[in-house]
């Protein structure tokens, strides 16, 4: 029997690849184009007067959220946990890596303590624990990297970067993700949605990435690669050794990678590599921009 679902942001970029994931299923989605997250209970009567099964959360979410994004992240959570704890009503989350970042780790799994280093991530993980404090059946999705133009992100500053005339660009090897599409990150929520629907027991956090992590400096070499023979890089690039500081500088974890075993053995996940698809984005990333392409040319390549 086909479910209602709610998305309490189907209109920010994440929200819309979430919502076209069950415009052609048999659930019922409502998108409210605007709530007060002070006031819980006008959510909690939308989901009593509707029916609604699942609230999936994606306010205020974006890989690298402003000030007012990190607002909403947290008053919106603290809403939903709030009225889906007097509903009865399954809450799904999307988080972020950025919980993470304070260890010195190549990789996290679900088990480890969140340590974020910034506001963005103190305000994703402050909105985790809203929901751990006042629900006992939700679920927490935090993603790596995002390989597509979703608001502010690493790919889309390096892809702004590589096209774009200035200094070298230096990237390192200290730095790691596990970048992942919001097709995926929707195909597995889609999937979520749909065991839980039938019965599934799978709580708690979870996270999903791809299944090869890289460097930073590994993942600009591929995409500089793709647009050498698009004809549209035109800035150079090297791989330089940062310090402690300059790495803290940037305002980004060490490590964005993460291991996916929850997903993969709970909702039977098959886990991608990143560079599946990955010309695809890049030449309709190049379409959407109207960048210019030249000849190809080769990539300049300094190491140290």
């Amino acid at each position: 029997m086909a479910s209602k679902l709610l998305i309490t942001d189907a209109f920010n970029p994440i929200g819309q690849v979430i919502h076209s994931a069950f415009e052609q299923g048999s659930h019922s989605v409502l998108t409210p184009t605007s709530l007060d997250w002070n006031r819980p209970e006008d959510l909690q009567t939308i989901i009593e007067d509707q029916g609604v099964s699942v609230v999936i959360n994606t306010a205020g979410w974006s890989e690298h959220p402003d000030v007012g994004q990190q607002l909403e992240l947290v008053s919106a959570a603290r809403a939903v946990a709030k009225a889906c704890a007097a509903t009865n009503c399954v809450a799904i989350h999307l988080s972020c890596y950025r919980v993470f970042g304070g260890e010195n780790k190549s990789s996290y799994d679900e088990q480890d303590t969140p340590l974020p280093l910034g506001p963005a991530g103190r305000a994703f993980l402050e909105a985790e624990r809203a929901f751990e404090a006042s629900l006992e059946h939700y679920i927490l999705l935090r993603v790596s990297w995002v390989l597509d133009i979703i608001g502010e992100s690493v790919f889309r500053r390096l892809l702004q970067d590589l096209v774009t005339e200035g200094p070298t660009l230096e990237v390192t090897h200290q730095r790691r993700g596990s970048p992942i599409s919001s097709q995926e990150i929707s195909k597995v929520i889609s999937a979520m949605v749909n065991q839980v629907l039938c019965g599934a027991d799978n709580w708690g956090v979870f996270h999903l990435a791809s299944g090869d992590p890289c460097s930073s400096a590994e993942f600009t070499e591929a995409v500089a690669e793709i647009l050498d023979r698009e004809g549209a890089l035109t800035r150079q690039w090297r791989v330089e050794s940062l310090t402690d500081e300059e790495l803290a500088a940037q305002g980004e974890p060490d490590s964005a990678a993460l291991t996916v075993r929850r997903c993969r053995d709970n909702f039977g996940y098959q886990v991608r590599s990143w560079r599946q698809g990955l010309t695809s984005l890049i030449r309709n990333w190049l379409e959407t921009q109207d960048i210019s392409r030249g000849e190809s040319r080769d990539v300049n390549l300094e190491a140290h």
